[in-house]
């Protein structure tokens, strides 16, 4: 086996995800194989995929359950490998090995995010304060999300970023002095476990 990967998973429901795990080998003398390997999220085991000949097989379809199995870092491996051989005219030797094997792989599942903006106005200062959130499934709903955003200001056709602040209990605030309106947005990266968002741009 040379590689194991998966597609992440984005969560928006509290519903059990299909997702695909895909694997790479190298082979030499072998006519039948077949592999096990197991999908371990943040609280353990979640599922088996299985990799065969008989089907040409390289990629499995596996099912997980974010409201159990949590969000974050997926670890595909370690494997358990059965080969076969069959032999060859005149002796037919037959062959067998079954071993583990410990290369990983790895895919995301991630919580939907959602980031909004609204503004205030007082003489030349205007307050930015923003509001960010996160679906927990295993929570069952969105849930304030403390990440760290980037207030950012739109400079000609491009968006500048201002102050970089880390929201508490989901919300974060920065004032700026300025006499004329503009326009502002919050922005903030995915990370193992939760998506990256923007708001919408709002002029003040």
């Amino acid at each position: 086996m040379t590689k194991l990967s998966g597609d992440s998973v984005v969560v928006s429901d509290w519903n059990c995800k299909w997702t695909n795990v895909y694997m790479k080998h190298k082979k030499t003398k072998v006519d039948d194989w077949d592999v096990d390997t197991d999908i371990k999220g943040r609280h353990g085991w979640t599922d088996t995929a299985w990799f065969s000949d008989y089907s040409s097989s390289k990629k499995d379809r596996i099912m997980l359950c974010p409201s159990s199995d949590g969000l974050g870092k997926y670890t595909i491996g370690p494997s358990e490998i059965r080969a076969y051989s069959h032999g060859s005219y005149p002796d037919y030797r037959y062959g067998e090995v079954e071993r583990a094997d410990r290369t990983k792989g790895y895919f995301y599942v991630r919580g939907k995010t959602y980031a909004s903006l609204s503004t205030k106005r007082s003489g030349k200062t205007v307050t930015l304060t923003s509001k960010t959130k996160v679906y927990n499934p295993e929570k069952y709903g969105k849930v304030n999300y403390s990440p760290k955003v980037k207030f950012q200001v739109k400079s000609g056709s491009k968006w500048k970023t201002i102050k970089t602040v880390t929201a508490k209990k989901g919300k974060a605030t920065y004032k700026v002095k300025t006499k004329s309106k503009k326009s502002y947005r919050v922005t903030f990266s995915q990370v193992s476990w939760a998506t990256g968002a923007t708001s919408k741009s709002v002029k003040r």
